[in-house]
């Protein structure tokens, strides 16, 4: 009986430790082999060598086999083109080590806890399988909230996730005591099984969160290219309407300019000069305001300008002598076009005051950007960011701000009173 429990105990440890392995090379790295079944072949093999290793009972042996393993698997079935192969085993034996160490915590823990209300099984085999699944308990919480999360970006972590991670820990803890007061009295090997599918089901719902938060990673993803896409859509369709204009003029430009000719001949000067001031309203809305010295920003608050004025809407902007060249065009669209147009967004909804302001003045290698409009309700805020969680869809818009704002380095603040909402964001000046 004791053999078969140590059996299913080294089951459970090897299946938990190179099924996170391969975790942890899958989410750094590129598998080689296109093949599932070569990867399934490799977990088998290094499950059944460790466990025959194990069974020596040799501390210094089993952690020997163990490095070679993760060596090899790092070494000859994954690549990363921009790491040279020395580097990513020394990944892999770090990440083993990291095992030991979360694991002898989980032992101390648990003992700790056993001896504390003299819960602490007669059997030392029992002990023992108590204290290797309850580490393994540890390490897998360690690995999903911790370790996964320190290189993967897509991973989000909310405090409604931590809360959930915190009550599977404590829920899991009270079995594995439970399972301890029930050992003195019960066979072991049916409580060893019902810690380890207690194990195996935390490690499914972790990599459940893990799978979901990644896939909701990417859906905002999209939704932000989608949200980018429409901007520079409506960019393409301003741009295509002054075309157009354009055109209309350009076509009756000989019509224009011989009418002004005929004026001057007839010595009708006052009327010559009226139609020129005519022809010369007509041009204006064609030309951007020189507003600073980008093209790109110039273009888009001409147009952003016009907009207002169909709206009426008090747009106003102030901006210093400021060289925002360093910050590349996608981004200048992407950041004024969104914080202009969620601006207007508000101001539309506002029947009794209707206002937009932008500063943008420079200080040193940095540049501070002011928006601010005059608002209907007062707009949540949280941490000095907007609190989206309140709205009924995810404000896609605010992240395509904040992922500019992380492009050059910077930081955001929201701040709303009573008739204002304003958004102060700083940029440090960032040189190729």
């Amino acid at each position: 009986m004791d053999s078969l429990i140590l059996f299913f105990c080294s089951f459970v440890s090897c299946a938990i430790i190179f099924y996170i392995l391969f975790q942890f090379l899958n989410d750094r790295f590129v598998a080689i082999y296109n093949s599932k079944r070569v990867y399934i072949a490799v977990y088998s093999v290094s499950i059944c060598i460790v466990m025959l290793v194990n069974m020596c009972m040799n501390a210094v042996l089993n952690t020997a086999s163990s490095i070679i393993l993760f060596g090899i698997i790092s070494y000859f079935f994954y690549y990363e083109e921009t790491m040279i192969k020395i580097l990513r085993v020394f990944e892999a034996e770090v990440l083993l080590v990291v095992f030991i160490i979360s694991e002898g915590f989980g032992v101390f823990l648990i003992d700790t806890i056993l001896n504390s209300y003299n819960l602490m099984p007669s059997s030392i085999i029992v002990q023992k399988s108590i204290e290797t699944m309850f580490s393994k308990l540890v390490l897998i919480f360690f690995y999903y909230i911790v370790v996964s999360r320190i290189w993967k970006k897509s991973l989000l972590g909310t405090k409604k996730h931590y809360g959930l991670y915190l009550i599977m820990f404590v829920y899991s803890m009270i079995n594995f005591l439970i399972v301890a007061v029930i050992a003195l009295d019960t066979k072991p090997i049916i409580l060893t099984i019902i810690m380890g599918c207690t194990i195996f089901a935390n490690m499914y719902f972790l990599h459940f969160i893990k799978y979901s938060d990644e896939r909701n990673y990417y859906k905002l993803q999209v939704e932000m290219m989608q949200q980018q896409e429409k901007l520079q859509y409506e960019n393409y369709e301003m741009q295509f309407e002054k075309y157009n204009q354009a055109v209309s003029i350009l076509h009756d430009v000989d019509k224009h300019m011989k009418m002004i000719e005929e004026l001057y001949q007839t010595d009708i000067r006052e009327e010559a000069i009226n139609y020129s001031k005519q022809i010369k309203e007509m041009l204006k809305p064609l030309l951007p305001y020189k507003y600073i010295n980008n093209p790109i920003l110039d273009c888009l608050l001409s147009d952003k300008k016009r907009m207002a004025v169909k709206y009426n809407i008090d747009f106003k902007i102030d901006i210093s002598d400021v060289d925002v060249n360093f910050i590349k065009p996608i981004d200048i669209t992407t950041l004024f076009g969104n914080l202009i147009d969620n601006a207007m967004a508000e101001c539309k909804e506002n029947d009794v005051s209707r206002y937009i302001g932008i500063t943008i003045k420079e200080h040193n290698d940095m540049i501070s950007i002011r928006v601010e409009n005059s608002i209907v309700n007062v707009v949540p805020i949280k941490n000095g960011m907007i609190d989206t969680t309140k709205g009924e869809n995810p404000c896609i818009g605010l992240l395509n701000i904040q992922k500019c704002v992380n492009t050059y380095m910077g930081s955001i603040i929201y701040k709303c009173s009573d008739k204002l909402l304003m958004c102060d964001i700083v940029l440090n000046r960032i040189d190729d």
